[in-house]
């Protein structure tokens, strides 16, 4: 695909308008539901409601990914102010998330790659990333604001400039007093068990969501390369389309990686049509002759069932290479389990 064409899906941006009001009024509708019991408040309407919530709360992950990249709303400042908002619900600063995440473009899959750490830090044994792993699947709600937190507060932080150190401190002072507040509400009212209907239950699926989500974007991949280092989603069916677009395209991320400006909706048509020209399938039949085939799916599931083999060797760039060389060892009877 040629710079013409690259700068014409670049431009080729819709409004964001429709995912966005489809996301907040799948919030709405849910919370509404279970304030108010309606059409009933048996265990398994609960149950229900609570699961399209969760898929609607893990979309401001999303939305708060296109705030990072100046790309949700036409002008920065919308973003910027949008992202703040969200990243109090998330309790992850904007400023933290967009200092981690242009870091994970810039380095994706090494070991400065903020976001993806401890999975693609050499330093970390396996035994420490497995332990990690199940916290940050069953505790993620607490894992991604201790994961992004890390740039800001270890004692080799790269953020050094006052202005921005200030800056990130204030939005840490907003998410501190709005969940004081939301707390102390609670815990006056005795609202306890509505709290957990639409905010405690709900964020602690989302976490494990959002976890299993990176896991299938990135695990197990040892290349830095945009399309080689993550997994990519192309769905043709309407179900998958839907859920893409809802989520923002999230899921191609491939290309995303290698276009990250470009608005989501032709992340999935600049992939098509590199696959048309001819270099590009050169490329996919050299990479499947080394034996690391590009990762691209036909639906979420299909990727998600490929990072499910990395599970037990949670490693990403070196690690990942590390882990193979592992996996594949030989085992004898005399050691049965890899060297």
């Amino acid at each position: 695909m040629g710079p013409a064409e690259v700068k014409a899906l670049h431009k080729e941006a819709r409004s964001n308008m429709v995912p966005m009001l489809v996301n907040l009024a799948g919030v709405a509708a849910c919370i509404a539901t279970l304030v108010s019991g309606w059409p009933t408040g048996h265990w398994a309407w609960t149950a229900a409601v609570i699961v399209v919530l969760v898929y609607f709360q893990h979309c401001w992950m999303t939305i708060f990914h296109e705030d990072v990249h100046y790309t949700l709303y036409k002008g920065k400042w919308h973003n910027i102010r949008n992202g703040m908002i969200v990243g109090t619900l998330l309790t992850v600063p904007f400023s933290v998330y967009r200092q981690v995440h242009i870091r994970h473009h810039n380095k994706m899959n090494m070991p400065e790659d903020w976001e993806l750490w401890p999975y693609c830090d050499p330093s970390k044994s396996l035994a420490f990333r497995r332990v990690f792993a199940f916290f940050d699947v069953f505790l993620g709600v607490w894992a991604a604001s201790f994961i992004y937190g890390r740039i800001f507060f270890v004692k080799h932080t790269p953020i050094t400039d006052p202005k921005t150190r200030r800056k990130i401190w204030m939005e840490y002072g907003i998410i501190v007093v709005f969940w004081a507040t939301i707390w102390t509400w609670v815990a006056l009212t005795g609202g306890w068990w509505l709290f957990a209907k639409i905010y405690l239950i709900p964020a602690f699926l989302v976490g494990m969501v959002q976890t299993i989500r990176k896991f299938t974007e990135h695990l197990g991949l040892p290349e830095g390369d945009p399309m080689r280092g993550a997994r990519t989603v192309v769905t043709k069916d309407p179900i998958g389309k839907a859920f893409s677009y809802t989520s923002f395209h999230i899921a191609t991320h491939g290309v995303h990686h290698k276009y990250p400006q470009m608005p989501h909706e032709n992340l999935a048509k600049a992939y098509e049509m590199e696959q048309a020209e001819a270099d590009a399938e050169a490329e996919r039949v050299k990479a499947e002759a080394e034996g690391e085939p590009i990762p691209v799916f036909p639906s979420h599931f299909r990727a998600m069932l490929d990072m499910t083999r990395y599970l037990p060797y949670p490693g990403i760039g070196v690690n990942a290479r590390r882990d193979r060389a592992e996996m594949n060892a030989p085992r004898t009877p005399g050691n049965p389990t890899p060297a």
